[in-house]
């Protein structure tokens, strides 16, 4: 199992690490388009697990560390549930990431997906420093992270931000020749009960093994 250690203890903060071995990054099975597009058709804020309570119990979260998550800065369950609201459907990327979307939207909890392959498996939580900063996409748009609960990595003189309940960097995207792979599931006892929490993060197992053929996936829970 990976190494991650809990640098910034936020109130109420605990995440679902589930970490997935021998993965098979491929377009998503009709299968898992189907769920897809069957949890799109069904969303609405009033309809989601947690419902609005849950939304702001998790904003609540990424407030206390100093972020202000609205604007172009809302979780990304908040960007996940516009989307299908809009569209009718989950946008396809790759078997990895349509399964996290998919959880992600009926959860209504944030998930980052981050390739091990690259990153190692030495990581920590903490919030975002002053200054630091991570690119997200192709176009090379950025970040700014400070006060931001984020995945980091050892780096030279301290550790380096590549994901968050907001968005991944693109350092630990995911490709389809990565085949090791972290989720983190962000959320806070505010947001979820420890039990239904348990049942997200197995549902996450079940789907690497189903719709990406891992050879291992194993989970563990952190507060």
């Amino acid at each position: 199992m990976i190494e991650v250690t809990i640098e910034s203890r936020l109130p109420g903060l605990t995440v679902a690490l589930i970490e997935a071995t021998g993965v098979r990054i491929e377009a998503a099975s009709a299968e898992l388009r189907g769920r897809c597009d069957q949890a799109a058709q069904a969303a609405a804020p009033d309809a989601l697990a947690g419902g609005d309570a849950r939304r702001q119990a998790i904003r609540r979260l990424l407030r206390s560390g100093g972020f202000k998550p609205s604007g172009r800065n809302k979780p990304a369950q908040e960007y996940l549930l516009r989307t299908a609201a809009e569209e009718g459907t989950l946008p396809s990327i790759s078997s990895a990431v349509d399964l996290i979307n998919l959880v992600s939207l009926r959860s209504g909890l944030p998930i980052s997906l981050v390739s091990l392959d690259r990153l190692g498996v030495r990581l920590s939580l903490r919030v975002g420093l002053p200054g630091e900063k991570f690119v997200f996409n192709r176009a090379g748009q950025e970040l700014d992270v400070e006060g931001l609960l984020c995945i980091c990595v050892a780096a030279t003189g301290g550790s380096e931000p590549v994901g968050s309940p907001v968005k991944d960097s693109m350092r630990a995207k995911v490709t389809d020749q990565d085949s090791h792979l972290l989720a983190c599931i962000y959320a806070s006892t505010d947001a979820v009960h420890r039990e239904e929490f348990n049942d997200w993060a197995e549902e996450l197992v079940q789907g690497f093994r189903r719709f990406c053929e891992a050879s291992d996936v194993e989970a563990a829970i952190l507060t």
